[in-house]
């Protein structure tokens, strides 16, 4: 018999290592797991791997070990032990072994501000992908406790992408049962140019208010720049601001206003919050970044800021 490394023999084929892996589980290749990330395979099968994949045996250093040839056996199972677990799809996962690298170390759940909170759990999360539990994942109210912040990507020692899992899993979920807020924040941006539907008219008088109360605090002459062509920065705005809490938009104006600095605000499509991103919705998401593209070109701006 002889001994082999995943890693090694996936750098001798020129293969990667999850390929070794799924040819020892299909039983293409015919190993036995022993201790140390190592497998025992018989020289005949050894053999025929090295004739595929053109490679002289005489060139490596190959360790050999006594015993049995690999053989494999019919185990019986009562089935009212087996426990259903659903087939493997890539709804969820672009590739079905994608998180298989995942060692359930427990990395992502410390970082997560929100692990723990109704059960919630990255790792069970990735688990429940990787298992084929789709439909109780997309079910759960587990993405939605998610904040999307990325801490849990991180911590990953493996680089699991958790946050695109999670956005992928709310995508999925029936857009009537998306948390009631967030879908028609999306829905009255998509129709109205801005989260809460407040009406054009109505943000630029705001605007011209907000100004006038800068000009008596003490920044003389200002007026916020609507609609201007050429400006460095085009600035968005949280609609949350204008609807109720105006003062906070004076914060960065202030800074503007002393740096001299070239900026303007557009009348229409002003949102700096894509909820479609929150939501899962690919679709309003592109749409209302398309929207600040074309705000972009049409007022030859330089440069996006999003304060949000």
């Amino acid at each position: 018999m002889i001994v082999i490394r995943i890693g090694q023999l996936a750098d001798q084929l020129g293969v990667h290592r999850n390929t070794i892996r799924n040819w020892v589980k299909s039983g293409k290749l015919p190993a036995r797991s022993m201790s140390g990330k190592r497998y025992l395979i018989t020289e005949a099968e050894f053999g025929k791997l090295c004739q595929e994949f053109g490679i002289d045996r005489s060139s490596l250093k190959l360790k050999y070990v006594p015993g049995a040839p690999v053989t494999t056996r019919e185990v019986g199972v009562l089935e009212e032990n087996v426990r259903p677990i659903g087939r493997r799809s890539e709804r969820l996962l672009d590739t079905s072994q994608w998180g298989d690298v995942c060692l359930t170390c427990g990395s992502c759940a410390s970082a997560c501000p929100v692990s723990g909170v109704d059960g919630f759990d990255p790792r069970k999360a990735v688990r429940m992908a990787v298992l084929g539990l789709d439909e109780q994942l997309v079910a759960s109210q587990w993405p939605w406790k998610c904040t999307l912040c990325g801490k849990c990507e991180e911590a990953c020692p493996m680089n699991v992408e958790i946050v695109a899992l999670l956005h992928r899993v709310r995508g999925l979920r029936e857009r009537s049962r998306v948390p009631g807020p967030l879908h028609k924040g999306v829905l009255m941006c998509l129709e109205k140019g801005n989260n809460l539907g407040i009406p054009r008219n109505d943000f630029v008088s705001l605007l011209n208010e907000v100004s006038r109360e800068l000009h008596d605090e003490g920044c003389p002459g200002f007026a916020a720049p609507v609609d201007v062509e050429g400006a460095n920065l085009l600035v968005t705005i949280n609609s949350k601001e204008p609807f109720a809490e105006p003062d906070d938009m004076k914060y960065w104006w202030k800074i503007f206003h002393a740096a001299g600095e070239s900026w303007t605000i557009p009348s229409d499509y002003w949102e700096g919050v894509n909820w479609g991103l929150f939501t899962g919705d690919d679709e309003a998401l592109k749409t209302i970044v398309g929207r600040l593209v074309e705000n972009m070109h049409r007022l030859k701006c330089r440069t996006l800021l999003l304060p949000e």
